[in-house]
């Protein structure tokens, strides 16, 4: 049986500490001492958007509350702390999130590192336990970590239900991870078993969260929860009923329990469980919704459009980028209004104004 801690966190407030307490109190209800180890951590974060779009991204106000208790600890002391996501098939560059979001300037308080995997070394690594990823490209700035934290954000997700502690990872492989999405809930499973050893704890950033057309273009809602464990299959089990969805409807959850990355079986410490009815993510938005109309057509066809070397590929990955900005524009800043006006929107506007 799991343990998932469940904090909420103070909204009456624009201070950010009080987000601070809720993740210590989080990652110590959790056992996060007992589990994280070694000279080298990193925090996988979640930076998919170069746009401030509450609950489409790690908060800088959780992954400053990480740091603060990581840094305070007196049994773990990391040398180096590393804060890393990639880059993605839209064209949207981590370094440029990093710094429009107000991570890059929040993290050079602390003297620490943010790194985007896509201009790192990469490494090809066969993979004999994979159903899927037999081989994974993967960059040595994680494979040189002793410990990773995956800091995840609530939200669902057209392709897999919902993008949990698990489906973090998917940012861990090289950014043509796209051409595995017809094998979606078999990858997941497999390149969290590739990182079995290393991801060691994960907190859910649960201030806010995203219902309908998931990962970007699904609406916000503030939630003010912050969910931490050892055990991922664990948390993205909790994180599944909070959202209104049955965790056993989620492949890859299930499927990551079937070859032991965790236990569906959790025992909730900390606060009660809130219980929401997330809308689902039932129909993708236009860019999800052509590239699996374009897949479904054959594997010749699925070659000529996402085949790394074709110029066909370059177009739709331009054009995606081109629709999500303008969506943005549009549709997205009227949440984006209404999300910053509340009070933990206000403290993330502390970051990059």
């Amino acid at each position: 049986m799991s343990v998932v801690s469940v904090v909420k966190v103070d909204d009456k407030s624009v201070d950010p500490e009080t987000v601070f307490r809720a993740v210590n109190k989080a990652m110590r209800l959790a056992g996060w001492e007992k589990r994280v180890s070694g000279k080298n951590l990193v925090l996988k974060v979640n930076v998919v958007w170069d746009k401030i779009y509450p609950s489409c991204t790690t908060t800088p106000m959780v992954i400053e509350g990480i740091l603060k208790t990581v840094l305070s600890s007196k049994k773990i002391r990391p040398n180096r702390i590393t804060i890393v996501d990639t880059d993605t098939a839209a064209i949207v560059r981590a370094d440029v999130s990093f710094k429009i979001q107000g991570i890059e300037k929040m993290a050079n308080k602390y003297g620490v590192e943010v790194v985007n995997l896509s201009n790192t070394e990469f490494v090809d690594i066969k993979f004999e336990k994979g159903v899927v990823l037999k081989k994974l490209r993967v960059s040595k700035v994680l494979l040189d970590a002793d410990t990773i934290i995956t800091v995840p954000v609530l939200k669902t997700h057209s392709y897999s239900q919902l993008t949990g502690a698990l489906k973090n990872q998917w940012g861990c492989i090289h950014d043509l991870r796209h051409n595995f999405h017809m094998v979606l809930n078999d990858a997941i499973p497999d390149v969290n078993n590739f990182f079995k050893g290393k991801i060691r704890f994960a907190l859910m950033d649960g201030l806010f969260g995203m219902e309908g057309k998931g990962p970007k273009t699904g609406r916000p809602r503030k939630i003010g929860y912050i969910f931490a464990s050892s055990d991922l299959v664990g948390l993205d089990t909790v994180v599944a009923t909070v959202m209104g969805i049955d965790p056993y409807s989620v492949k890859h959850i299930v499927k990551s329990q079937r070859i032991g990355l965790g236990s569906m079986k959790v025992k909730v410490v900390g606060d009660a469980m809130p219980k929401y009815s997330f809308e689902r993510a039932d129909r993708s938005n236009i860019v999800m919704g052509t590239e699996m109309r374009l897949r479904h057509l054959g594997p010749k066809i699925e070659w000529l459009m996402f085949n790394s070397k074709s110029p066909v590929l370059f177009l739709f990955r331009w054009t995606a980028k081109a629709y999500y900005d303008i969506w943005y524009q549009l549709v997205g800043i009227k949440y984006v209004r209404k999300m910053m006006e509340t009070n933990f929107g206000r403290m993330w506007s502390r970051y990059y104004l």
